[in-house]
């Protein structure tokens, strides 16, 4: 659950011009959890009340969840009063816990995001009396409201490789875009960066925010951990601190000891990492990408549209281009058969008729080739396609993979190359 602000509470009024809802609204007792406003009543009881709901073109509007709510709201500062045992103790136990580190003959580093879970975390290491640096990963994909939170705190900055030329230029000059089933991002611009950062011989003692209920396969995290990437040569650690706290442990928290606030959490944001370009985030945090960063968002919407027309995705994600703007960028297939209007699409952007564009979906190779996972090759390349109508004529139906028909055409790589340039420079439609 996100504690919600005056910010967030703005950006709803001016998306969905609903005062007359939105009017009861207030900072200091609500919170939004799954595009559900609840708030809690005197006797700790949490209620639904209104739901936010999101179209895909990111309209908003907002409803009321049940019968207009009458009992009494309960502030936050009366949770974090009635939970104050509970939150005692956690803060009780995660300061036991870093105080075993005190004389520690590792070098402490502590990592900040800027996050909640980062700065509770960086918060309770001082308390604990710990001696350590603090470290902000430029990710180059971040928001402003990160970057600048870091340096106002003098965090140490640990900047990506110089040769990626941050995220937008190694985007571009690979030709990729980010997916839930295919992400570079962390690994290229967070976790190598780290792990390059620190001498690979020193004793090393890390500090995570990293939290239990934040997802199953951290559900089983102990107090230490060991990052598999970090390899057997490293003698490094990691300390969890704060494994056993959750979302509202960490919020009310936040709220009771005034720990400052990424700007981004008052925005609305659920998260603060990796702004615009994540393809973990959907909906909920794209419209708010629209209206509080609109550069940027503008920016991601003109990047996708060039990779979905320069790449003719239409064959590979069966979607038309605005479906691929709307979402289905992040992963994968987005259908197993191509609609009648994403074959009309592509054919109309072709130049080409439909009974000719439909060639270029759902081929497999008919000598039966398969991939290392043993699944028959799907030909996904436009210029593959083009090649076997072009060499076989357009009223084929079997087709083969580029290298059964560089191999039939006896050809090698540089001479197919040349001869999909001359087929363009010719003009010819089916490229």
């Amino acid at each position: 659950m996100l504690p919600i602000f005056n910010e967030y509470i703005q950006f709803l009024k001016d998306v969905t011009n609903n005062d007359n809802e939105l009017n009861v609204l207030s900072e200091g007792f609500y919170w939004v959890d799954n595009q559900i406003i609840k708030a809690f009543d005197i006797k700790g009881n949490l209620h639904k009340l209104l739901k936010i709901n999101i179209a895909k073109d990111l309209s908003v509007t907002i409803k009321p969840y049940k019968k207009k709510y009458t009992r009494e709201i309960e502030s936050w500062n009366q949770t974090f009063i009635r939970l104050k045992d509970r939150l005692n103790n956690l803060e009780s136990e995660s300061i036991e816990l870093l105080q075993k580190y005190k004389k520690t003959n590792r070098t402490i580093i502590d990592t900040n995001s800027t996050g909640k879970d980062s700065m509770v975390k960086t918060y309770l290491a001082k308390i604990a009396g710990l001696d350590f640096n603090t470290y902000f990963n430029v990710t180059t994909c971040d928001v402003k409201d990160s970057n600048l939170m870091a340096k106002g705190n003098n965090y140490q900055f640990i900047y990506p490789d110089k040769k990626l030329k941050g995220f937008y230029n190694y985007r571009k000059k690979d030709n990729i875009i980010p997916s839930r089933i295919g992400r570079f991002c962390c690994t290229l611009f967070k976790e190598n960066p780290t792990i390059d950062n620190f001498n690979s011989s020193e004793k090393l003692l890390f500090l995570f925010g990293m939290r239990n209920s934040e997802s199953s396969a951290r559900s089983d995290y102990t107090d230490e951990w060991v990052n598999k990437k970090w390899g057997s040569r490293r003698d490094w650690l990691g300390v969890l601190p704060i494994r056993k706290w959750t979302d509202l442990d960490i919020w009310l928290y936040i709220l009771r000891e005034n720990i400052e606030i990424n700007t981004k959490y008052k925005k609305g944001y659920s998260r603060v990492g990796c702004g615009i370009v994540c393809p973990n985030y959907g909906k909920s945090t794209w419209v708010l990408d629209k209206y509080w960063y609109p550069t940027l968002y503008n920016r991601w919407q003109r990047i996708l549209k060039e990779d979905f027309l320069l790449n003719f995705k239409w064959i590979s994600v069966h979607c038309t281009l605005q479906e691929y703007l709307q979402g289905a960028w992040t992963g994968g297939l987005f259908r197993p058969e191509p609609t009648k209007e994403v074959i009309e699409e592509f054919a109309e952007y072709k130049g080409i008729t439909y009974d000719i564009a439909i060639k270029y979906f759902s081929k497999y190779c008919v000598n039966g080739c398969k991939n290392k996972s043993g699944k028959l090759i799907k030909i996904k390349n436009k210029d593959t396609l083009a090649m076997n109508l072009k060499m076989f004529g357009r009223n084929i139906d079997k087709f083969m993979c580029k290298k059964c028909l560089m191999s039939y055409l006896n050809i090698n790589e540089e001479r197919w190359n040349q001869y999909i340039e001359d087929f363009k420079r010719s003009g010819c439609d089916l490229f």
